[in-house]
């Protein structure tokens, strides 16, 4: 083989690895980073998402007690989205 492919392929396999090894640890400390997130999270938990879910969750007198709305149709629209939740 010639000296200037030996050089060549030698350069080439060092900056494989190098690449390889930079990949590596970044992405090793991605993972570290998300983990360290997730576990100050379920250390502190945040009290706003507590009032979101509160938000969102309303009850079925409240929206039968509409007179533009049907009871009928509330009673679908509920239906379909309570078997939504239960498929997914």
């Amino acid at each position: 083989m010639q000296p200037e492919v030996a050089n060549a392929l030698a350069e080439a396999a060092n900056l494989l690895l190098v690449g390889m090894v930079v990949v590596f640890l970044f992405l090793s400390l991605l993972i570290g980073a998300i983990t360290l997130i997730a576990w100050i999270n379920k250390l502190i938990p945040d009290a706003s998402l507590n009032t979101i879910q509160n938000q969102t969750t309303f009850s079925h007198s409240s929206l039968s007690n509409n007179p533009g709305v049907s009871p009928k149709i509330v009673a679908a629209i509920s239906t379909a989205i309570s078997e939504h939740r239960q498929s997914h």
